[in-house]
């Protein structure tokens, strides 16, 4: 999420005389305690917020009534709705399985074949042309089409919703001398995904080949095997 929509959650939420700790602003928004000071500093010199810290309960509040600068907040109800139409591109291409084109505001551009999404629907999963997995927030995006190049699949990311947190690792198979890389961050997703495709063979990672046996080898001791 944007800095600009971190700090609209945290005037909304102080300007209803309810503090708000360093802890619950970094977990809130998966930031650093250095990227929420800068936050803070921004509110106090560039849109003059009287934020101020209490050493007592270790919480920020404002120290009187206080109102966003009119021109912040048209400035944000622009980029909100320019994130929102971002998003729904994103959401459209993984439905219609469409690669899209990205240019972020940095002038990066890319295709990007986008899998699954987060609980906000700001952040998205997927693949680059180079079959590299990649991850992609609204807000960084400037500009962003829906394309006719090769989408590239992942079956065990589709429409999926990762956690914050998640962590993605990849599986290499045999597919009858088709050999793929997959991702996934649930190993059910790869025991399902393996019990669904009897001609997909396992040819790797190592550790994730291990995990796999160790798992058979549970099931067949609970199935008295």
């Amino acid at each position: 999420m944007s800095r600009e929509m971190r700090i609209i959650w945290l005037h909304d939420r102080l300007s209803s005389n309810d503090p708000a700790s360093m802890n619950e602003y970094t977990g809130k928004f998966g930031i650093s305690s250095r990227q929420a000071r800068r936050d803070f500093k921004y509110m106090r010199t560039n849109l003059g917020a009287p934020l101020k810290y209490s050493r007592t309960t270790k919480e920020y509040f404002y120290s009187e009534t206080y109102r966003l600068p009119s021109l912040f907040e048209d400035s944000m109800k622009s980029q909100t709705k320019s994130e929102n139409l971002v998003s729904s591109i994103f959401l459209k291409a993984i439905n219609r399985k469409k690669a899209v084109k990205v240019v972020l505001r940095g002038g990066n551009e890319f295709f990007f074949s986008p899998a699954c999404f987060d609980e906000r629907q700001e952040r998205f999963c997927g693949v680059q042309e180079d079959g590299e997995l990649c991850f992609v927030r609204s807000d960084e995006v400037d500009k962003v089409k829906i394309t006719s190049r090769r989408y590239i699949e992942e079956p065990m990311l589709w429409k999926k919703l990762f956690p914050r947190g998640a962590k993605f690792s990849e599986a290499r198979f045999d597919f009858q001398k088709d050999f793929r890389v997959y991702h996934f961050f649930h190993f059910g997703d790869l025991v399902m995904f393996l019990a669904s495709n009897e001609e997909a063979r396992i040819t790797g990672p190592e550790d994730v080949v291990e995990k796999l046996k160790e798992v058979a080898a549970s099931l067949l001791k609970t199935l008295g095997a």
